[in-house]
């Protein structure tokens, strides 16, 4: 999946790529602009999202930035960062409506430069993952744990801004692309920081269940998943959520 993907953002490169791709949920992100300020898009980490959801939202007229390490693309290497990446991020950006790069050096720039995007309606996209992050939450995923960033409900509750789970699956029948836009997860502010990151990564899990069984080849992270051992939060300096 991951390979095909690859060649995906090759074809759209070369030549494009025109998948049949369908946009559920909209109303939560119409709900969003509404009020003015925006939302945090929480983007499950399955084989298609990177592309397609950005397809989504821009032919529905949404403008989202997507925040991203500096290593994404095909390598790591710095070959790879300097002359195959930006391959894959120039294809992205013809539907994101920017990139907000994150850098290690300072990472409040990046948040704060999403914080401003929001409160002016606009969207941020964090993809879900455990590669960026001041706290690490497990997550509980039927008799196993995954590993989470806290940024994305951090941001969200920091701006004031609803945090919506997208997740985008592929109906091998038919080829076609589906991005869903969940409701969104419930931020109570009385809450502590290590309390609402706990709660909103745990709905979020608890949301990949429907999927996982209907979609289960699609998803990237079956081999991170961890015995689990009850909630754990681990602190890492200099990433993501270190900005606030």
């Amino acid at each position: 999946m991951r390979s095909e993907h690859n060649i995906q953002i090759l074809r759209e490169w070369l030549v494009g790529w025109r998948p049949e791709i369908e946009l559920h949920g909209a109303e939560h992100l119409e709900a969003a602009s509404s009020k003015g300020h925006g939302a945090v898009l929480w983007i499950a980490h399955f084989a298609f999202n990177a592309l397609a959801a950005k397809m989504a939202f821009a032919k529905a007229g949404f403008d989202v930035f997507h925040v991203s390490r500096p290593e994404h693309g095909f390598s790591k290497s710095r070959f790879g960062i300097r002359f195959l990446n930006p391959i894959r991020t120039i294809v992205e950006l013809r539907y994101a409506a920017g990139r907000i790069v994150i850098d290690r050096a300072n990472p409040a720039a990046s948040m704060n430069e999403a914080r401003r995007l929001l409160r002016q309606g606009k969207f941020a996209s964090i993809t879900a993952g455990a590669w960026e992050g001041e706290l690490l939450v497990r997550a509980r995923i039927g008799q196993s744990a995954i590993e989470l960033a806290g940024g994305a409900p951090r941001l969200a509750r920091i701006a004031g801004a609803p945090l919506l789970p997208v997740f985008v699956v592929r109906d091998d029948s038919t080829g076609k692309i589906r991005v869903t836009v969940e409701k969104p997860i419930d931020l109570d502010r009385g809450q502590d920081k290590a309390e609402l990151i706990q709660s909103a990564a745990q709905d979020f899990a608890d949301r990949h269940l429907a999927y996982l069984k209907a979609s289960p080849h699609q998803w990237r992270d079956w081999g991170k998943l961890k015995a689990h051992q009850g909630t754990l939060i681990e602190m890492e300096a200099g990433c993501l959520s270190s900005a606030f």
